[in-house]
């Protein structure tokens, strides 16, 4: 095929300054997939967490009424726990949580290792503490692959409903309970 001669032969494009232009926006493309794969990037690190929740079970079912958490190290913030329940089949050993931050939601499983329970049998005032593992199983926003373990500790205290015959009933919600907790682990996302 032979080609003409046109008006733009001899030059590189066909308006002067485009040469520029074309590069400029190369090298935004550049900064711009460089800048997205940063934020992609995995974080990882050593991470804190503390907090606590108020329950009450006045109305006969277990009713959370304040939570907060507290997160310090590769990430930092404040949230608040959300209860939830447990797979079909998990022993009663395992709790199901949710760690709700303003950049997302982790999701955590605790196993309880070790427990201690004391009822004081006049006051039916119980004292609970739980040696617990607690493993990340991902969550939403930035922690929707998120990953970790923890090692942590839970201390409750609660006041226990009456039966009929004046014992305390550890078959029932309690009527009032304060829970605080610590674990400290690595966490990814």
């Amino acid at each position: 095929m032979v080609r003409r001669a046109g008006p733009n032969d001899g030059r590189r494009c066909g308006r002067p300054g485009t040469v520029g232009l074309v590069a400029l926006l190369a090298v935004g493309a550049v900064l711009a997939t460089s800048a997205a794969a940063v934020g992609a990037a995995r974080t990882s690190g050593p991470e804190e967490f503390d907090g606590g929740l108020i329950v009450s079970g006045a109305s006969g079912s277990r009713n959370v009424v304040g939570s907060i958490v507290a997160a310090r190290g590769v990430f930092t913030g404040v949230g608040r726990i959300v209860e939830r329940p447990n797979r079909p089949g998990e022993s009663d050993q395992i709790s199901r949580d949710d760690l709700v931050f303003s950049a997302g939601t982790i999701h955590i499983v605790n196993l309880n290792r070790h427990v201690s329970l004391s009822i004081n049998r006049r006051t039916c005032k119980a004292s609970f503490k739980a040696v617990q593992r607690t493993t990340v199983e991902g969550g939403t926003g930035r922690f929707a692959n998120a990953t970790g373990t923890f090692a942590g500790t839970v201390t409750a205290s609660a006041v226990t409903r009456r039966k009929a015959n004046g014992t305390c009933d550890q078959d029932h919600p309690t009527l009032a309970e304060v829970d605080s907790f610590s674990a400290t682990g690595t966490l990814t996302f």
